[in-house]
């Protein structure tokens, strides 16, 4: 291994270590008034990294260019498990479907022990979101299958569009509009850095912006996140204006140098989703500017790694899977802190890492896993 591959591996880690330090300080209360038991939330987080890394050090050790089968049988999965939501998603709300319930009125979650079903020993009932599984596989997919419909001199873009449009409905039909949108735009970076034509991307581009323009203005709940993102602090009456005000209370009191370790107010039931949405701002409050700026670099050089990855990329396959999960990892991050700062609207999308929750973690350390194969392949 490399210098350079070590220290990528090492910074993950880095990541990994801080995400329970700070799921453990902000979750404490939380998870006793629940559980009576005050590191429930860290414990169950323990467990996810710890699934999670050995499935990085699968793919690690697993040379991409010979996992065809696997990314086969993956996305066959993926869409299985899709299709089932969204059939579920067709029935009421108040339906009471033991392995895909709905929940906060969406059918995201897949259990896979479901009462009656015993409970697992610690972990209890697991579940996981198969439209986080889909980011995943899609980057597969398409970084699979693009470079050899290349050399058939076949339509790549027809590949892209199918691939790309079905898991995009798919998802929407749950409703869950933000990991829809980032579906579709990780598929379109893949195709984009495949070099094939721009053309028809501009063509659909018009058609694209008025389906996300009717999904929006269709749905009370999505209408009502663009109204809070435009008149902010003045509409705290609303669910969402009341999440942002207690976001921006927990940047601002942190200032420049934060409260202190331990030290937040806003984790005191004040700041909903305090462990996966909105743990950038018990960051801010506790470590201040300074705190949240080392944090933005840190995941800022993560990505730049990875983009240089996919540029010495030794093949097209290698190239587009690095960019993909790059960018995957990347937006992620930067529209968490987009929602965080009030410069997009809330979207519940986590923070790779370091955000409490066993799918975005598994899922995002198996692509983060190829992409470090493909760093440990560019080094030979």
């Amino acid at each position: 291994m490399s210098k350079k591959d070590r220290s990528f591996v090492f910074l993950i880690l880095g990541f990994l270590l801080f995400g329970i330090i700070i799921i453990a300080d902000s979750t404490i209360i939380h998870s006793d008034s629940l559980y009576n038991d005050p590191y429930r939330f860290v414990f169950l987080q323990i467990g996810w990294v710890l699934l999670g890394l050995a499935w990085f050090f699968f793919f690690y050790n697993q040379d991409y260019k010979k996992i065809d089968k696997i990314t086969g049988f993956m996305f066959g999965v993926t869409i299985i498990f899709l299709i089932l939501l969204a059939f579920v998603s067709l029935l009421p709300c108040s339906s009471d479907i033991f392995f895909a319930p709905c929940i906060n009125g969406a059918n995201r979650w897949f259990y896979l022990n479901a009462p009656p079903l015993p409970k697992l020993p610690i972990l209890g009932v697991v579940g996981f979101q198969p439209g986080e599984l889909a980011k995943l596989t899609l980057i597969m997919y398409l970084g699979i299958m693009i470079p050899k419909k290349t050399q058939e001199n076949k339509n790549v873009f027809s590949l892209y569009a199918v691939a790309t449009g079905l898991i995009f409905l798919l998802v929407i039909a749950q409703p869950n509009m933000s990991t829809a949108v980032m579906i579709a735009a990780i598929g379109t970076i893949v195709y984009f850095s495949s070099g094939a034509s721009i053309k028809p991307l501009l063509m659909v581009a018009p058609a694209a912006l008025l389906l996300g323009i009717l999904l929006v203005l269709s749905s009370p709940y999505r209408r009502e996140r663009w109204l809070t993102q435009l008149k902010g602090f003045d509409n705290t009456d609303r669910k969402e204006g009341y999440h942002i005000k207690q976001v921006q209370i927990a940047l601002g009191s942190g200032g420049f140098f934060g409260v202190g370790f331990g030290q937040s107010r806003q984790k005191y039931y004040y700041l909903p989703e305090v462990a996966s949405d909105s743990i950038f701002a018990i960051i801010g409050e506790e470590f201040g500017f300074l705190g949240t700026a080392l944090v933005i670099v840190a995941f800022s050089y993560l990505i730049y790694r990875g983009f240089e990855i996919a540029k010495n990329a030794k093949t097209q396959r290698g190239r587009l899977l690095a960019a993909g999960i790059t960018s995957w990892i990347g937006l992620q991050f930067f529209v968490n802190i987009g929602a965080m700062t009030q410069l997009l609207p809330l979207t519940g999308v986590p923070i790779p890492l370091i955000s409490y929750g066993g799918s975005s973690m598994v899922f995002s350390l198996m692509g983060l896993g190829i992409l470090a194969n493909i760093g440990k392949d560019n080094s030979k």
